[in-house]
């Protein structure tokens, strides 16, 4: 008996759309088995190929994105060049805009972006103001200006910045708040004051204030700004009373707002920080603690510096725990803190503060390298100060062990400040260990700048004699080139040490003597007559 198709959908509309093939057999036809195999694997073909078009054709159009006139200009990945190349990029972009376009359209961003930055390097402040406020997308072009000035530090000027934020008050106030930060972002990428010295340090202060108030200004002005400038505030506030509270204020209103960003509580941590008020931080903390502010390094770190201060080892170790949540270890400068704290409490937590000190920094390259070595410096002292004296030289060792071959890292550990009161705390393990005379010795015979090292002349004089390596310390001090304040700063250092105590004052006063006369300084009298009675008595 012949078989005949049929279909119980209600349409073939519909028996298309479900993509399958209706058919009908017969029960009595002995064509059956066959049939029904041919059709189930001719059905499987189809609906194979039919979800490979459709997987084929998911994942391109996956790839395919919102076709915009500025896209169709520019392209899809706008990148602007070099300041060096900036200018002459620009004027021919702006030329095939004006052959391609017409005048009524308004330039892209990216090349908007590009005019205003040129205005910017060329100083020409008005009219990168007049691009701007007439550009329909002023923000994307403010973004991008800001994103491009950050992304070449050095090139803008501080001045040329703040004096694009008054000619952008005729723009908006975003615009101005676009350009005061960017004002400070670049005094922030210079050097700080702490580099600086006598009139260069007073008129790194000076622009510092004006910026403050520039900020300040504005903030009050446009209370709607002040979730983008807080951070700008708290960079260029000092710890003094004034600053610390207008940066209070400045949050206060933030919050009222409700436009308060929490990575924005570390900022004004530290300028209570600084103002040296750990218990106004602990108290701000409190609260604090209960946004998203407790993962946040900066702010967290700071609160661990306060509780350890106070002694408030519970409290230190909960913002511990929420960092660790998220994953991260507070800042050197926290660690150093809290293992100090560890190390002060009676008995010492030695064994916590070195458990601790490993789950920070599980290697020795981790720990030794970089701003690390401030924490195995304290860890030692802490060593020290239990007594754990053959504890503290192996991990001196194995710090000199791990720089072998980075004696950079070497000069930069006795740089450190302390560095010179451990070689002479250990003074006695120097004379018999090759590993802590290249650390405490040679390292600092290499320095090109012990001339301005008075603790290291000192430590230098202290091992040589201890040693009987004293005419290499004398040869150094020849080279060097010691003030007179320095010179007198290293004997200082030198005479009040372990090793003078027990070395011999003719001994001593010839040391001294020999130090005057191959650095061309002279001894203080006080000094050379006190040495001279030692050695008649």
């Amino acid at each position: 008996m012949p078989f005949t198709l049929r279909c119980d959908c209600k349409s073939s509309r519909q028996c298309h759309l479900h993509n399958h093939v209706c058919f009908y057999f017969p029960d009595s036809s002995p064509y059956c088995a066959a049939l029904a195999l041919f059709m189930a694997i001719f059905t499987f073909r189809r609906c194979f190929s039919y979800i490979s078009r459709r997987s084929a054709m998911r994942r391109f159009t996956a790839r395919l994105q919102l076709l915009t006139f500025e896209t169709l200009v520019c392209g899809t990945h706008g990148v602007l060049p070099p300041p060096t190349r900036l200018a002459a990029a620009c004027a021919r972009a702006k030329e095939e805009f004006a052959s391609q376009c017409s005048t009524s359209a308004p330039p892209p961003t990216m090349l908007t972006t590009a005019v205003v930055a040129t205005h910017l390097l060329n100083n020409n402040l008005r009219d990168a103001a007049a691009v701007l406020v007439s550009h329909p997308c002023q923000q994307q072009v403010l973004e991008g200006v800001r994103d491009y000035v950050r992304q070449h530090p050095g090139v803008f000027s501080v001045s040329t910045l703040t004096g694009m934020v008054e000619e952008a008050r005729c723009v908006s106030e975003g615009a101005v708040a676009t350009f005061l930060r960017a004002a400070v972002d670049e005094f922030l990428h210079g050097s700080s004051a702490a580099s600086r010295e006598g009139d260069e340090a007073a008129a790194w202060d000076v622009q510092r204030e004006n910026l403050r108030s520039l900020v300040l200004r504005h903030i009050r002005f446009y209370p709607v700004c002040v979730s983008f400038l807080l951070g700008s505030l708290c960079a260029v506030s000092r710890g003094c009373a004034g600053d610390r509270e207008d940066v209070i204020e400045v949050m206060q209103l933030a919050m009222r707002e409700r436009s308060m960003n929490p990575r924005d509580f570390g900022g004004v941590l530290d300028v209570v920080w600084k103002s040296r008020e750990p218990r106004r931080v602990a108290m701000m903390w409190g609260w604090m603690q209960h946004t998203s502010a407790c993962w946040d390094v900066r702010a967290a770190s700071i609160a661990i510096m306060a509780f350890s201060e106070l002694h408030q080892m519970d409290e230190a170790v909960a913002c511990m725990q929420k960092l660790a949540e998220a994953d991260c270890d507070p800042t050197i400068d926290a660690q150093v803190a809290f293992v100090r704290f560890l190390g002060a409490r009676t008995p010492s937590l030695l064994q916590y503060a070195a458990q601790l000190m490993l789950h920070w920094h599980p290697s020795g390259e981790r720990l030794w390298r970089g701003e690390a070595q401030a924490v195995g410096m304290e860890l030692v002292k802490i060593c020290c100060a239990c007594g754990e004296r053959k504890l503290a030289v192996e991990m001196l060792e194995q710090m000199v062990a791990t720089n072998a071959g980075v004696p950079a890292e070497l000069e930069a550990f006795m740089l450190r400040p302390g560095a010179a009161a451990l070689g002479e705390h250990h003074s006695a393990s120097v004379a018999t260990s090759k590993t802590l005379q290249e650390l405490f010795i040679d390292v600092p015979l290499r320095l090109p700048n012990l001339g301005e090292q008075p603790g290291l002349v000192g430590l230098l004089l202290s091992l040589g004699m201890a040693t009987n390596r004293l005419p290499e310390v004398y040869d150094a001090l020849e080279k060097a080139s010691l003030t007179p304040a320095n010179f007198q700063g290293a004997l200082g250092c030198f005479t009040t040490g372990s090793v003078v105590k027990a070395a011999s004052p003719v001994a001593v006063l010839a040391c001294v003597r020999e130090a005057g006369a191959r650095t061309g300084h002279k001894i203080p009298e006080e000094m050379e007559s006190w040495l001279q009675l030692a050695t008649e008595m």
